[in-house]
């Protein structure tokens, strides 16, 4: 693959000493520490190092991702396995239950924004699921909607960081052309943990909890059980995910310099813990950021179809709540084939502060949506819920809109950099190691946006 400067050689670079300062990408403080700025990486090395990552970091990633979501939804199974009966819940309060983990996730968000970069991020994430497993597990004890309510919050508070952190582990790691897969493999973890939870759940309902006299009942084993498992894991991934690719273990010196020449062609660096307030207001001002919301906003919207509401919807089609268990999990299979639209905010934003802003304020769609959802699902429209489902083809309607506007933006904003470089021939000039001085998206004129 010819480089950048192949392509385009009449693109000059000058110098400017003015950004040799502390508020670089760290990859280019590794490559000033390390005696050089620029260097080559050849297709072997790449490979090599590309395999080397997809070992020891795609696997954690993908079992955090598996229980943050199989966690979230632990609700859904217990609706079917009694906690309605042992919290003795009345009206709406199944509903407010299932709404509020969103609304303890909303209102963490923006700290968040700033928690990423202020500490280490796979730590900062591991105490995260430490906390949410423990959390998980003290929903087991829960038998009022006070107390439900509580937990649930908390529950969501604990998980807020997982997506922003994850986006930034993608964009640290992987060249653009490599993110939307491994985005899409993470997310369509979504899919393996509806489909796994839908038939542990049914294990629990026919072996272990259906016995009403027994000391725990068939809710409250999956919430033991779902909560301790994550507690362990954040446990081992405290020891064994590195912060960044500077702090890899199982990379050598050399090859961690390497890895910051393999990402060099993103234009985007792996990484700035100083937080930039310019780059968090031009994320606000940017035009992408609400569009790449609103889709979340309105995917989400007919979320609770297979979360908190799978299986009380197909319970209302005359089957058994066992039954109801089995059937829902054919809808794991909905994420995995479209996941990787959402490469795009780890591919087409760059600059630290902005992409984990970006990111946040997609997750605050996501658990707007998600807050709307159950309460679109009324019991007066039981057994149809037929606004509900009027409601959601709209949506659809609309995220095929906001998806072509979207790309219009895209290729709009390419086509406008690619004609000013052609105009200004000779005069057209970039700052060296322009890749690695966490310029955002709009800043770098070398940044293109894939469609």
């Amino acid at each position: 693959m010819a480089n950048d400067l192949e392509k385009h050689p009449q693109r000059a670079q000058k110098p400017v000493e003015d950004h040799l300062r502390t508020d670089v990408d760290a990859a280019l403080q590794l490559l000033r520490d390390r005696g050089s700025e620029s260097g080559t990486l050849d297709p072997e090395q790449n490979r090599r190092l590309l395999r080397r990552i997809d070992l020891h970091i795609m696997p954690l990633i993908c079992i955090v991702y598996f229980l943050q979501y199989l966690d979230k939804i632990a609700i859904s199974y217990a609706s079917v396995t009694g906690i309605k009966t042992s919290a003795n819940l009345r009206g709406t309060q199944f509903n407010w239950i299932a709404s509020i983990f969103f609304f303890g996730q909303l209102l963490f968000e923006f700290p968040t924004i700033r928690l990423i970069q202020l500490f280490p991020l796979a730590k900062y994430v591991a105490v995260n699921v430490i906390i949410w497993g423990t959390i998980l597990a003290s929903l087991a004890a829960c038998k009022s909607f006070a107390s439900l309510m509580v937990c649930r919050a908390l529950l969501g508070v604990a998980e807020a960081a997982v997506v922003p952190a994850w986006v930034v582990f993608t964009s640290a790691w992987y060249r653009k052309e490599e993110q939307a897969f491994r985005v899409g493999i993470w997310f369509s973890m979504c899919g393996f943990a509806q489909m796994f939870g839908g038939f542990f759940s049914y294990g629990v309902a026919n072996h272990v909890g259906g016995d009403v006299q027994a000391a725990l009942q068939g809710w409250q084993i999956i919430f033991l059980f779902l909560g301790l498992l994550t507690s362990v894991v954040g446990i081992v991934f405290w020891f064994f995910l590195p912060d960044s690719p500077l702090s890899a273990k199982f990379l050598s010196t050399e090859e961690k310099a390497l890895h910051a020449e393999r990402m060099r062609q993103n234009e985007q660096g792996i990484g700035n813990r100083i937080f930039k307030w310019n780059q968090f207001w031009e994320a606000i001002r940017d035009v992408n950021t609400w569009l790449y919301a609103f889709w979340v906003f309105a995917a989400n919207v007919s979320n609770s179809t297979a979360t908190s509401f799978g299986n009380i919807l197909v319970t209302g089609m005359v089957y058994t709540k066992k039954e109801s268990l089995l059937l829902v999990t054919p809808l794991g299979d909905i994420p995995i084939g479209w996941t990787t639209i959402l490469a795009l905010q780890s591919t087409n934003v760059a600059g630290s502060t902005k992409k984990i802003t970006v990111t946040s304020i997609g997750v605050i769609a996501y658990t707007v949506g998600n807050i709307i959802s159950p309460q679109t699902f009324q019991t007066k429209d039981a057994p149809r819920y037929l606004p509900a489902k009027i409601s959601i083809c709209i949506l659809y309607f609309l995220i095929t809109v906001d998806l072509y506007l979207i790309r219009w933006c895209a290729v709009r904003e390419n086509r406008r950099r690619d004609k000013e470089r052609e105009e200004l021939g000779d005069k057209y000039v970039v700052e060296e190691n322009h890749e690695f001085l966490d310029l955002t998206d709009r800043e770098n004129k070398e940044f293109r946006y894939a469609v």
